[in-house]
């Protein structure tokens, strides 16, 4: 079996797994980082914030972004640089946090990243027969992976769009688990 798909199964074993959670949205503030230690499965799922930042972006980060952002027309070697430079980023972000809350890298499961949104265009919005739902995120979780040592997940919104749906696939169970139930959010 291929090395990282036996490392997600035996993370997929443990009783609990500790995973870092990035969002980055439209607001383009900066990078929100939770650390979060997750129980349990589907029904019983239990999440546990560890620890949890803001880390704002700079002018310099915001007017990167803001010169693909939601454009009709965009300088496409600069989107695409763009791209893995908030992946090496957000991976700088990660250790930093890491580094503050006195966390190893090597104590994290998994990073769970959103991405970076720079077009966000559901059918209800855009209107055209021919086209699905459509989003983009950019942030390249493979940068994020290689530059923490942590394995990545990330294309959530692309995943979420592919089956239907226009672009919020963790919003409603992110929302069911901590607060459809009677549970304590414990700040360590």
């Amino acid at each position: 079996m291929n090395k990282n798909l036996q490392s997600l199964y035996q993370i997929a074993q443990k009783p609990s797994r500790k995973i870092i959670g990035l969002m980055s949205g439209t607001s383009m503030d900066g990078l929100d980082v939770a650390l979060c230690e997750i129980s349990g499965a589907g029904e019983s799922t239990e999440v546990k914030l560890l620890d949890f930042d803001t880390i704002p972006y700079t002018e310099d980060i915001k007017e990167e972004i803001r010169q693909v952002f939601a454009k009709e027309t965009v300088n496409f070697p600069h989107l695409t640089m763009l791209n893995e430079w908030i992946g090496v980023l957000h991976a700088n972000m990660i250790l930093e946090c890491l580094q503050k809350w006195n966390v190893s890298p090597q104590d994290v499961d998994l990073i769970a990243s959103h991405g970076q949104t720079v077009m966000h265009a559901p059918k209800i919005l855009h209107g055209i027969d021919k086209f699905p739902n459509a989003t983009l995120q950019i942030g390249d979780g493979d940068h994020i992976a290689v530059n923490t040592g942590i394995i990545t997940i990330a294309d959530f919104r692309q995943k979420h769009v592919a089956a239907g749906g226009e672009g919020a696939p963790l919003a409603v169970y992110g929302d069911y688990f901590i607060f459809g139930k009677k549970v304590k959010i414990a700040l360590c």
